[in-house]
């Protein structure tokens, strides 16, 4: 599992959801973390907190918000050299085929979809750790 100092990215455009999420990771034990409500917003905090001594170790981001989708902030993610190896995990209302397909071809380290529970969001986290750290 991540370690419990891990510097962790939540993205998605809902609030409530960043907050959910954050209050998991909490109770998880985690306590590094920045939020962002789009993509654009995430990869500018990636490559600002990559410049500082505790740089960014997990994404966990929505996959549907307006401007850049989850898959294309993987995408970009993935195709630059410095985050390409980051665990990124995707967070999503939809369990249709064809996205978790997407997902999989732009290099998801895992795949939550919402609803999700303490336990699930700690399988997926233990899955991309495993994914990462084999």
């Amino acid at each position: 599992m991540f370690p419990k100092e891990s510097h962790i990215l939540v993205v998605d455009d809902s609030v409530n959801i960043r907050n959910i999420i954050c209050d998991n990771l909490k109770r998880l034990g985690f306590s590094h973390m920045e939020t962002a409500p789009d993509a654009n917003d995430a990869f500018s905090k990636l490559v600002s907190f990559s410049k500082t001594p505790n740089p960014f170790t997990l994404i966990l981001s929505d996959l549907n918000m307006p401007g850049p989708s989850g898959i294309d902030f993987l995408k970009q993610v993935r195709e630059t050299e410095k985050f390409k190896d980051i665990p990124f995990v995707l967070i999503t209302t939809e369990s249709e085929k064809m996205a978790v397909i997407q997902a999989a071809l732009a290099g998801v380290s895992a795949y939550v979809v919402k609803p999700f529970n303490l336990d699930s969001l700690t399988k997926r986290l233990q899955e991309a750790w495993k994914k990462h750290h084999p």
